[in-house]
């Protein structure tokens, strides 16, 4: 059976379900970017911790390498993580609500097709 001879609510149901499906994924990229961005500022962080008190450090400012003091770095980078951190936890509970209502569309998707005698394909 063809896309063209499902009946509108169904089409309809279908579409708001891909919809559904392109959000989550869209959410869990940016979840999965976020967590490298974390990582990557604690890894930064935990470097900063092993420079020795008086030793300046670079830090990329455009095309530019500036001089710095490293605790000047270190509380940006804390600052950083901190909204990363939240961001994180924000993605997850967004991906959680994402992932129930695709399963709350797949099942009145399936039920849908089920009460036109129709079998749902996957």
């Amino acid at each position: 059976m063809s896309g063209s001879e499902l009946p509108p609510q169904v089409q309809h149901q279908i579409s708001m379900l891909q919809q559904l499906q392109q959000k989550l994924e869209i959410i869990m990229a940016q979840r999965t970017q976020s967590e490298l961005q974390l990582k990557e500022t604690e890894q930064a962080i935990s470097e900063l911790e092993k420079i020795e008190q008086g030793n300046d450090v670079y830090k990329m400012v455009g095309t530019l390498l500036i001089k710095t003091q490293p605790e000047k770095v270190k509380e940006e980078l804390k600052d950083k993580k901190e909204t990363l951190e939240l961001r994180v936890k924000t993605l997850q509970r967004q991906e959680e609500r994402s992932r129930k209502q695709l399963e709350e569309m797949r099942i009145k998707v399936q039920e849908t097709l089920q009460q036109r005698g129709l079998s749902p394909a996957g």
